[in-house]
């Protein structure tokens, strides 16, 4: 089965940002967990801090920023997923560890 390339992510140092760089640029990723609702948000940046999309719930095996048209976007699909498909949320304890941010870039056929 092929594995996905996919974004690193420390939930021990949540909220943070990193840099990260996609073949369609280089971007700045926030990471923040909301203790109430238990989610996932993450905020997206030019590398000069400048906001693209801010907010946006990372939602298991749902792409980022679907239906969302907004300028500077990534052109690559990322979707929050467990490759395993044993689990069925995100929480802290799975997440960068069973549960990656993939970028879906293996062609249709091989997944």
């Amino acid at each position: 089965m092929p594995v996905h390339d996919y974004i690193p992510v420390s939930p021990d140092d949540i909220p943070y940002q990193q840099e990260i760089d996609l073949d369609s640029g280089n971007y700045l990723f926030g990471f923040q967990w909301n203790e109430i609702d238990q989610s996932l948000t993450v905020d997206i940046y030019q590398l000069d801090g400048t906001p693209i999309w801010l907010g946006e719930v990372v939602t298991l095996n749902q792409p980022l920023w679907r239906g969302i048209n907004a300028p500077g976007l990534p052109t690559e699909t990322i979707i929050p997923m467990d490759e395993s498909g044993n689990e069925d949320e995100i929480d802290l304890g799975n997440l960068g560890d069973t549960v990656q941010l993939c970028i879906d870039d293996i062609p249709d056929g091989e997944d």
